[in-house]
């Protein structure tokens, strides 16, 4: 063990956090460095802020669409909202499409579930609702 690392263990000892502790001429403690495969990630994806003209990709909108049954108008009343609270934050993210995506499929469910709720009639009168008949006409003698 060098005495990097034995100084390292007794400042963690003593209460030290990792991002806390100053390393000798080293970058990185050899615990904590980042692997090959963590370093090509970041060189692909490259964490920002949500940018300021950013609108849904037409993949996503095809497949909250078809998949979800997502109407547009939803999708850009959502779009105001994802908007306005990531630019507020200015958190930085790495796959904002897809954050988006799972943000209006979250959204459509939790409409749908409230406009479920909103039916306020008892459970005879769901039992019994015979409205999808209304119209029907049927052929033939039925005495």
């Amino acid at each position: 063990m060098t005495d990097e690392n034995k100084r390292y263990i007794r400042q963690r000892n003593a209460g030290a956090l990792p991002w806390e502790i100053e390393l000798d001429n080293r970058a990185e403690h050899p615990v904590f460095a980042a692997s090959e495969t963590q370093q090509v990630v970041a060189d692909g994806a490259r964490m920002q802020p949500l940018p300021e003209d950013f609108a849904p990709s037409r993949e996503i909108l095809e497949f909250l669409q078809v998949h979800h049954a997502v109407p547009l108008e939803f999708i850009a009343t959502v779009l105001v909202d994802f908007k306005l609270y990531w630019r507020e934050t200015g958190e930085a993210r790495k796959a904002w499409q897809n954050k988006f995506k799972s943000h209006v499929i979250y959204q459509w469910k939790r409409n749908q579930s409230e406009a479920g709720q909103r039916e306020h009639r008892s459970t005879v009168e769901k039992l019994t609702d015979r409205s999808w008949a209304e119209g029907l006409q049927f052929d033939g003698d039925w005495d």
